[in-house]
């Protein structure tokens, strides 16, 4: 899936009902607009298969945000057209993971990994 912002990509797997985001840089309210769009649209296709979308966000590249941007990206993931069954967000940096996990500290879906191939085999492993 292709967007025009330099500061997102999102992977999809329709076959697995898996996608990948990858976040770069420091992001606007605009840029949660169009992130959100472009989820809303990812999560559709994905619920159009009958499964129950799961995600890896990739958070690596991304640097710590705005209290504005983490605000907003809260209150997206209140949202249900913009929730997963499962979500793993993999960074290797202690201050993205910790705001990462202040952000989403009341999802239990949520699940932190500063290995990339553990994040995904736990997304793709059978439910508890």
């Amino acid at each position: 899936m292709t967007n025009q912002n330099p500061l997102f990509d999102i992977t999809l797997d329709l076959g697995l009902g898996y996608f990948e985001v990858v976040t770069r840089g420091f992001w606007s309210l605009d840029d949660i607009a169009e992130f959100r769009s472009a989820l809303e649209r990812t999560i559709h296709r994905i619920r159009a298969t009958g499964r129950m979308p799961v995600s890896l966000c990739d958070y690596s590249h991304a640097m710590v945000q705005s209290q504005e941007v983490v605000a907003a990206f809260m209150q997206m993931m209140e949202a249900p057209a913009v929730r997963s069954g499962r979500v793993a967000v993999y960074t290797k940096g202690a201050l993205t993971k910790f705001q990462a996990t202040r952000a989403n500290l009341d999802h239990g879906e949520f699940r932190f990994f500063t290995c990339k191939d553990a994040a995904r085999a736990w997304l793709l492993s059978p439910r508890d």
